[in-house]
């Protein structure tokens, strides 16, 4: 098999042939079609997330060891299962839920494992997809993705959980309160298409780029902000009274500052997005104007499930992704960290041998 991994922190993932593992038990190998790329590759990649104030939280210092095969968005068809598995065929085309825990806590039995606190997640701390083949440890992480277009698909199992779970912390969503989407993105364009399908309309789409912008704007964003030439005055008029919820894929102090000038009382933000640092926040401003800052991390099996349902079903159109070959992945990451990407990038394996 092929694979394209960190062979050492920070510097460009490089090719290597090795052999393709044989599954036992309950483990399935597919034969990758797709893997999506996602910004957290970049961070694993480089070996560390930034937690503000000069601290980073080192990926080495954790135990994780390289190389690393990098990829959690994987989608393939099985190519073999181990003896112990009855439930998958070989030839279906599945995708993957990433987020695969301990297998022995409270969380992992409650089939919560992105909430377990060993995570073996692919692409991270287990071989990922940015590669021809990857084994997955049981066929209870695959989710049937016939039907729908299997690379805009893929992202689904981050990008489209990550979103799609994020908007569920909002919910109730009164059909008059406006919703924040700080980053247009390949989550922020996901998290526009989660938000319309389940029927809410009073979007605001925010970004420092206008490009992106106008994209938000094509993908049903009611309306735009640009962050840094009208901030704050443009959403205040968009919203008199604050937004109720503000989702936030980027990650840095300059977004989570929105919180308290930005929301109404009452009002929700959801914190994603992973680019790092820290904020000063004035306290007293959440408990008087009961203000809520929440975390969302990925999701469940079933939640992805329930979002695959929901795209089969029509009412979630997935976006348009950009397909590269599955050597181009360096290059995607180098995209990423530029600005250069407006969406999600899609690597498509169906060439490799």
């Amino acid at each position: 098999m092929k694979s394209y991994d960190v062979m050492e922190w920070g510097k460009p993932l490089q090719v290597r042939i090795h052999d393709t593992p044989t599954p036992k038990g309950r483990d399935v190998l597919l034969r990758l079609t797709h893997c999506g790329v996602c910004h957290s590759d970049v961070h694993v990649r480089d070996g560390y997330f930034d937690m503000g104030g000069g601290r980073k939280l080192s990926l080495g210092d954790r135990g994780l060891k390289l190389p690393v095969t990098l990829g959690h968005e994987p989608l393939g068809v099985v190519a073999a299962v181990g003896d112990a598995v009855t439930d998958v065929k070989v030839g279906g085309s599945y995708l993957v839920n990433p987020w695969i825990g301990c297998g022995s806590c409270r969380m992992c039995a409650a089939n919560n494992d992105n909430l377990c606190a060993n995570m073996r997640a692919l692409g991270i701390a287990a071989p990922g997809g940015f590669a021809t083949h990857v084994l997955v440890p049981d066929p209870r992480y695959l989710i049937d993705a016939g039907g729908i277009d299997a690379a805009r698909a893929a992202p689904l199992a981050c990008s489209g959980v990550t979103t799609f779970c994020a908007v569920k912390k909002l919910q109730p969503i009164d059909p008059e309160d406006w919703i924040a989407v700080l980053g247009c993105g390949g989550l922020g364009l996901m998290a526009l298409a989660v938000l319309h399908g389940l029927g809410h309309r009073k979007v605001v789409a925010c970004d420092i780029d206008d490009g992106k912008l106008a994209v938000a704007r094509e993908r049903g964003a009611a309306q735009t902000c640009n962050l840094k030439t009208e901030g704050l005055k443009r959403l205040a008029e968009i919203a008199p009274g604050g937004v109720y919820g503000m989702l936030d894929f980027v990650g840095t102090p300059q977004t989570v500052a929105l919180a308290i000038p930005a929301m109404r009382k009452g009002g929700r933000f959801v914190l994603c997005g992973l680019i790092g640092g820290e904020v000063s926040l004035p306290l007293p401003a959440f408990g008087m104007r009961e203000i809520a800052i929440l975390g969302s991390a990925v999701g469940t099996t079933r939640d992805i499930i329930e979002l695959v349902a929901l795209v089969r079903a029509g009412k979630i159109a997935l976006p348009e992704v950009e397909r590269r070959p599955l050597a181009a992945a360096e290059s995607a990451l180098a995209d990423l960290v530029a600005g250069n990407v407006k969406g999600r990038i899609v690597l498509d394996m169906q060439g490799e041998s």
